[in-house]
């Protein structure tokens, strides 16, 4: 068989590369190119899921936090305004405020629960109200910072009436102002049997604390 020209040699040969090349790139280059495309679908779906995945993270985190914060508004509340009258531990918490005070603490009455009142003035059973009246004997100005201190104690005070009284010198004694203070706690109970929740109670005389 006559050898091949050089030109023919040469058209076989490139033909030879063209076809090397065409495999390379279908066999060799797609693949990765494929690959990469796919990679690349992963990492944007990965990215898709990391900003879910924060976006739940905080609004959990934000859940968590609203919860605690309510949580403490409630054990807040649930001491201003308990499930059970707590007459013996209020009358002590006035007492200890009237010798903070420097004022003498003769008496407090304690009356029957009442209903409390719903937002439109009727009356509802959601809670009801404990009265109160303290009588306190000392100076006006101690008289006016008792009322003030009142309503920084945990339980729910509030004040509904007041009236004083300015008492003269005498011998014995040196002149002084008694002030009556009508106050009302309230309680997550209903008024209609106050001897089971403890509410009623006759005017107790107090001794103060030296």
């Amino acid at each position: 068989m006559s050898r091949m020209s050089a030109r023919t040699q040469i058209i076989i040969a490139i033909a030879v590369i063209a076809a090397l090349a065409v495999a390379f790139i279908v066999f060799g280059i797609l693949p990765l190119i494929t690959a990469a495309s796919e990679v690349d679908a992963e990492i944007d779906q990965a990215n898709t899921n990391l900003v879910t995945a924060q976006a739940l993270l905080a609004r959990r985190q934000s859940a968590k936090s609203q919860s605690a914060q309510n949580e403490v508004e409630l054990i807040d509340l649930a001491n201003q305004v308990p499930d059970a009258p707590q007459l013996p531990s209020v009358i002590i918490e006035l007492q200890d405020v009237a010798n903070a005070a420097g004022l003498e603490f003769p008496q407090i009455t304690v009356g029957d629960l009442t209903p409390g009142l719903a937002a439109d003035g009727s009356e509802t059973t959601d809670y009801s109200a404990v009265p109160l009246t303290v009588v306190v004997r000392g100076e006006w100005a101690d008289i006016i910072e008792y009322c003030r201190k009142l309503y920084e104690l945990d339980r729910g005070v509030r004040i509904t009436a007041s009236s004083h009284i300015y008492v003269p010198e005498t011998e014995t004694s040196d002149a002084y102002v008694q002030g009556t203070i009508e106050l009302e706690v309230y309680v997550m109970a209903a008024a209609e049997s106050p001897s089971t929740s403890g509410a009623s109670a006759p005017s107790v005389e107090t001794t103060e604390t030296p």
